[in-house]
């Protein structure tokens, strides 16, 4: 069962209970069946993690120093993890350890359908070639001075330019800079290869900012200032001097 039916069916019993029982507001709470439905929402989520992390049972159990049979009965719901057995099995499948607060699954299916690696290659080598021809033509370059600044022959260039060939990934670092752009310029950032690139940069640029910036961001009380600073990041140079000018007159 998956953890929205889980959780509608939770819901569902406790307006039946409510409805059969309107007036009995002291009854005590049925502990036991709630942490029941508790342990089944955790175990889906929890083989969910697994599975995205591409980990077979042993594997997971193995880096958990736990039995392969204690994990199957966690994800199964007839037992749970502790908090830091939990966090450890967070740390191993990747995933924040709030994801096993929630009830969301990991987008998995949608993220790592496969993906047809000849047609994905030809298409962007046609897409990187296009790109070169256009950035070259911007910078009013000709084909044989770009050509000269990687060490290759105009003929090459123009065969890169159409798709025919692959850019070896070093002579288009030299195409770029010779054209005066991040090899970034190049990437993929349209489809599901793209949107993952782009995520795993975000993340990688996240992790390396200052520890108190990260706390501030993640933060949710802070979120009006984010928003803030995002909408003056798109003011013009008036805008942001008038903006100083009337907080200046609020402060004296």
């Amino acid at each position: 069962m998956s953890v929205d039916k889980l959780a509608n069916a939770a819901a569902a019993l406790a307006q039946k209970r409510a409805a059969k029982n309107p007036k009995k507001e002291d009854k005590p709470r049925d502990f036991e069946e709630l942490h029941l439905i508790r342990a089944r929402i955790l175990g889906v989520l929890i083989r969910d993690a697994r599975q995205a992390a591409e980990q077979s049972i042993e594997q997971c159990a193995s880096q958990l120093s736990i039995p392969a049979q204690t994990l199957e009965e966690w994800e199964l719901g007839r037992s749970t993890p502790s908090l830091p057995q939990l966090e450890l099995l967070s740390y191993q499948v990747n995933v924040p350890i709030s994801h096993f607060w929630g009830t969301e699954v990991v987008l998995k299916q949608s993220q790592h359908r496969p993906v047809d690696a000849q047609e994905y290659v030809l298409l962007r080598n046609r897409v990187i070639g296009a790109l070169l021809r256009d950035i070259r033509q911007q910078r009013n370059l000709s084909l044989e001075q770009l050509a000269a600044t990687a060490g290759i022959t105009a003929h090459h260039l123009n065969a890169y330019e159409l798709g025919q060939r692959p850019i070896p990934t070093p002579v288009l670092i030299s195409l770029a800079t010779g054209c005066g752009v991040n090899l970034s310029y190049f990437l993929e950032n349209g489809n599901r290869v793209g949107s993952f690139l782009i995520l795993q940069e975000d993340l990688k640029h996240f992790s390396e900012l200052p520890d108190n910036v990260r706390h501030f961001v993640v933060s949710p009380i802070n979120q009006p200032y984010i928003e803030l600073a995002m909408k003056l990041a798109q003011m013009g140079t008036d805008q942001l001097r008038g903006v100083a000018e009337a907080i200046l007159e609020i402060t004296l």
